[in-house]
């Protein structure tokens, strides 16, 4: 054997392929800056949950970085981690948000999520976040799991709305300003089901119409 041959090995290893997906560049950039800084890598982005899919199709990364809300969408990457669940059970999966939401870090942790850190979290927890996730664990940032603990203990004089996993789609959708429509023909179900839901949503978060609802819609997705 040569020496060039000897050599080759090293050169050749494949960097470890991440995949960002987020709507802001800064934000992918700098979370790109913080994994380069613990792994040797190459990271690519999206700024779309469509193309954060397209990218994961083509490169099938060894780790994706998923914000929450893309663009209007409030649940967009719950969708994409949906998706990706459906055909990857095995693929580390980090959300990374800006939302102090409960419910939405409960949803995405639901739908499949390995982990979720908030964006305002010191460097060195979104490190420990990453390497946990990385390696096949789970991390939930500390604030956000004592509050999504807390979603399961009902408050004196009131009762906790509860909603199924299509309502909160559907919710999610009506809270970006939707029509019943558009919200059937991207759910792929009749605009009566939608008509129905919306119904059963108005009458569970008390929404007198449509734009009640919406509103609504907006605080419960924020945790207010």
């Amino acid at each position: 054997m040569t020496a060039a041959m000897k050599s080759a090995p090293a050169a050749a290893r494949p960097k470890v392929q991440i995949l960002i997906v987020d709507d802001h560049p800064v934000v992918a950039e700098g979370w790109g800056r913080i994994i380069r800084a613990r792994v040797d890598c190459e990271i690519s982005s999206a700024a779309s949950a469509s193309e954060g899919w397209r990218q994961w199709r083509q490169a099938r990364p060894a780790m994706m970085v998923i914000d929450l809300s893309i663009g209007r969408n409030k649940i967009a990457g719950i969708r994409l981690i949906e998706r990706l669940r459906r055909v990857d059970p095995d693929l580390p999966i980090l959300v990374f948000t800006m939302h102090r939401s409960p419910v939405l870090a409960r949803r995405a942790l639901l739908s499949g999520a390995n982990g979720i850190i908030n964006k305002d979290s010191p460097p060195a927890e979104i490190c420990d976040a990453f390497a946990e996730v990385a390696k096949g664990g789970n991390y939930v940032d500390t604030r956000l799991a004592m509050q999504i603990a807390l979603l399961n203990v009902p408050r004196p004089g009131s009762s906790a709305v509860r909603l199924t996993g299509r309502e909160e789609e559907i919710l999610g959708m009506i809270a970006e300003g939707m029509s019943y429509r558009d919200i059937a023909d991207r759910a792929c179900i009749s605009y009566k089901t939608v008509s129905n839901v919306s119904l059963v949503l108005k009458d569970k978060l008390g929404a007198g119409n449509l734009a009640d609802l919406v509103v609504k819609g907006i605080r419960y997705f924020d945790g207010e």
